[in-house]
């Protein structure tokens, strides 16, 4: 059976779950007892961090060539819904985000368009892991949690204290020839494996692979140290991220408070900084089911009642999904559009 099927009945059973486990009936009048304007703010607050999300990346991508904010939008979310709908571009990270950017630049290689979605990703983390490692902190020492999920937190923590060693020695100096050395056999494995004849296919021989692989690396690598190396920007782009987390988390906090429940600011950090981190850490595509069923045991962990959590766990992702989904489709066809007529225009050019 294919993987999207696994997923597809996997996501199907966690629907089926919360059916099962709430009240119908109560959840229709509490649905009804919403008010329309505090579903309209929610969808604003989301809009406006997807917003200051474009302009903190577009920031970094203007120090090496200006490119207009709505050409970073409709990338950025031509890039989420990629990340949201297919299972092969959300484990590879932002490269297709960085595909669609590379085609609006001049010059610009995928390695350097990769680096500045790596900056992004990096002061969104630096902003992130604070709250993520306070909030499973706080559960395991004031709250009673199943062991499947202490599990769970406790393989988070030591990804957490990977990525940050990472990126202690990402700041020092690596010595790139025994890196290369380090690297060299790992390259001839991965082509040499019968399941990657795809790899085989596409260049002459094993030496072109290896020096496409070696040179994009040290680009990527280079570019990425000079960003860094960029203090000011750096710090503007963190604080950046402050502001669109805190835009995230009030939108599920107008939500919260429209359902009819008081829910304190540190319960509300703690239950959403885990249902994120959850949700990132799992290798599927963002859809309906088993990360609901998660977003709705975190909040019902944290105090708020289950009907609740289960209106604000629908109207959060009916709002987030209209964006990665709706939106973002649109930008992929927009894109897509400009491109073609971009081509043509120099296809044109060089005729005359």
């Amino acid at each position: 059976m294919k993987l999207s099927n696994l997923i597809f009945i996997a996501q199907l059973i966690g629907i089926v779950v919360v059916i099962w486990l709430m009240d119908l009936g109560e959840l229709t009048r509490s649905l009804k007892s919403i008010k329309f304007d505090y579903i309209v703010l929610a969808f604003s607050l989301e809009l406006a961090a997807f917003l200051v999300w474009a302009q903190k990346w577009k920031f970094i991508v203007d120090k090496f060539e200006k490119v207009k904010f709505t050409t970073i939008f409709l990338c950025l979310m031509a890039g989420n819904y990629l990340r949201t709908n297919e299972i092969r571009a959300r484990s590879l990270g932002g490269f297709g985000r960085a595909g669609y950017l590379q085609k609006f630049t001049h010059n610009r290689t995928l390695p350097d368009c990769y680096a500045t979605i790596v900056m992004d990703q990096t002061s969104n983390s630096f902003v992130f892991f604070p709250l993520a490692m306070f909030s499973m902190l706080f559960v395991f020492l004031f709250l009673n949690i199943p062991w499947w999920l202490s599990l769970i937190m406790g393989v988070i923590a030591l990804i957490v204290f990977l990525m940050i060693l990472a990126a202690f020695f990402s700041r020092r100096k690596i010595n790139e020839t025994a890196f290369v050395r380090f690297l060299r056999p790992k390259l001839q494995r991965i082509y040499n494996v019968s399941a990657f004849k795809i790899l085989r296919d596409r260049f002459d021989s094993y030496g072109k692979f290896e020096e496409l692989i070696i040179s994009n690396l040290a680009e990527f690598v280079k570019t990425y140290k000079q960003i860094l190396k960029d203090r000011s920007t750096f710090a503007r782009d963190v604080g950046l991220s402050v502001l669109m987390f805190a835009l995230m988390y009030s939108k599920d906090y107008v939500l919260v408070q429209g359902a009819g429940y008081d829910i304190s600011v540190l319960h509300l950090i703690v239950g959403l900084s885990i249902t994120f981190w959850l949700t990132a850490v799992i290798p599927v595509p963002t859809g309906p089911g088993f990360k609901e069923l998660v977003m709705i045991t975190i909040f019902t962990m944290v105090g708020v009642p289950f009907t609740t959590a289960v209106i604000v766990t629908l109207i959060h992702w009916a709002i987030y999904l209209s964006f990665v989904v709706g939106i973002a489709y649109l930008a992929v066809i927009l894109l897509r559009i400009i491109n073609t007529g971009d081509n043509q225009h120099q296809k044109a050019y060089i005729v005359l």
